[in-house]
């Protein structure tokens, strides 16, 4: 069973919220183009193997129920039933990781397009809304300093608390907000 990524908090907060998610959504819809092509392919690949590995097990399994009739009707079919419930288990196995490296190839792109994007303008302004937001969350004024690739990271703290936002962070609360959609690829 494939595993789903933990779920973070949702970051909200009135001022930027709106700002914020106008500012994601191109990031989204290439997110959601992107894990469509991905998915897709990565399903076809899975179901293409899933089908041969189900050929080739449903043969066997013809093959052993041939011998297998010489020694008795009951040995065979329970022979048979057997190695179709392995063959299925693992065409299921194959699918589950298919879609696992789908979704881990999806996030980990996603991630760098957007590190990638904090030299351009709007990720300077994405930057300067993320700034903002911590420095709102954390309710002081405390000093908030940019961090991580692209700048787009950004950290406060004050005292025993810390507020800290990461690309990684909004890949994956979008990758969330995106749940229902990404589970409709492989559907």
């Amino acid at each position: 069973m494939a595993t789903k990524p933990p779920r973070l908090p949702a970051i909200r907060s009135d001022k930027g919220h709106a700002a914020m998610a106008l500012a994601l959504a191109p990031v989204a819809d290439s997110l959601v183009a992107a894990a469509r092509a991905r998915a897709q392919a990565e399903r076809s690949r899975a179901e293409e193997d899933a089908r041969s590995e189900l050929a080739r097990s449903r043969a066997e399994a013809e093959r052993l129920l041939t011998e297998a009739r010489a020694e008795g009707v009951q040995a065979a079919k329970q022979e048979a039933a057997a190695q179709l419930a392995v063959a299925r288990r693992e065409a299921h196995e194959l699918v589950l990781a298919a879609r696992r490296r789908a979704y881990e190839a999806l996030r980990s792109d996603a991630v760098l397009a957007l590190e990638e994007r904090g030299a351009s303008p709007e990720g300077r302004l994405l930057g300067n809304r993320l700034v903002a937001l911590v420095s709102d969350r954390i309710g002081t004024s405390a000093p908030v300093r940019r961090v991580g690739p692209g700048a787009l990271g950004a950290v406060a703290e004050s005292g025993n608390r810390r507020v800290m936002i990461e690309p990684s962070a909004l890949v994956d609360q979008t990758l969330m907000s995106l749940a229902d959609e990404i589970a409709g690829l492989w559907a």
